[in-house]
C-alpha cells in the first residue's frame, strides 16, 4: 500500500488562506464569527490534501485532519503576522482611530497611565512578538477545529459507521 502524500504543501495553502483572511483590513472581520476565516484555512488544508489521496492509499483519518489544521495554523499565524506588518507599513494604521473612538467610553474607567499606553500603542500600530505568538496559538487551535470539520466533510463515506455485530450479540 503506498504511503500518504506530504501534508506540508496543503497545510501551507491553508495557512496562506488563513493569513490573508486574518491580515487584510475589512476581510479580517470574518474572524469575528468565531474565527471563521481561520477555521476555513484548516478546512481548505484538508480539502487540498484529500485531492492528493488516491484510492490505493490509506484513507483520510481524523488525525490527518487535526495535523493539517494545526500545521496550517502555524503557517497562517506566521503569514498573517508578516502580512499585518507589511500592510501596516504600506497603508498605515487603518483601523487605529476607529478602535480608539469605539473605546473612548472606557477612558474614564481606566487608570490614566494604562489608557495613555494603550492609546499610544494603538496609534503607533505596534506589532510585538507577543502578538505574533498569540496569533499563532489562536490560529493553531481554530485551524485544528477547521481541520476536524474538513475531515468530517471529506472522509470516505463508503465504510459502515458501526462494525457489524455477530449474530450471537443480537
Amino acid at each position: 500500500m503506498p504511503e500518504k502524500p506530504s501534508m506540508l504543501l496543503p497545510a501551507l495553502y491553508g495557512g496562506i488562506i488563513m493569513g490573508v483572511i486574518s491580515a487584510v483590513p475589512g476581510l479580517n472581520l470574518v474572524n469575528c464569527l468565531c474565527c471563521a476565516g481561520v477555521m476555513f484555512g484548516g478546512f481548505m488544508a484538508v480539502f487540498f490534501y484529500k485531492k492528493e489521496l488516491t484510492p490505493e492509499m490509506p484513507p483520510l483519518s481524523s488525525a490527518d485532519g487535526m495535523q493539517l489544521g494545526a500545521l496550517a495554523g502555524v503557517f497562517g499565524g506566521i503569514i498573517g503576522g508578516l502580512l499585518s506588518i507589511i500592510i501596516l507599513q504600506l497603508a498605515g494604521n487603518v483601523g487605529g482611530e476607529m478602535i480608539l473612538q469605539f473605546m473612548e467610553g472606557l477612558k474614564d474607567t481606566m487608570p490614566p497611565d494604562a489608557w495613555d499606553q494603550m492609546e499610544r500603542s494603538i496609534r503607533e500600530g505596534e506589532v510585538s512578538i507577543f502578538n505574533l505568538i498569540i496569533g499563532i496559538i489562536i490560529d493553531v487551535v481554530f485551524g485544528l477545529i477547521g481541520g476536524l470539520i474538513g475531515y468530517s466533510v471529506f472522509r470516505s463515506k463508503d465504510r459502515p459507521a458501526h462494525p457489524p455485530q455477530s449474530p450471537a450479540a443480537v
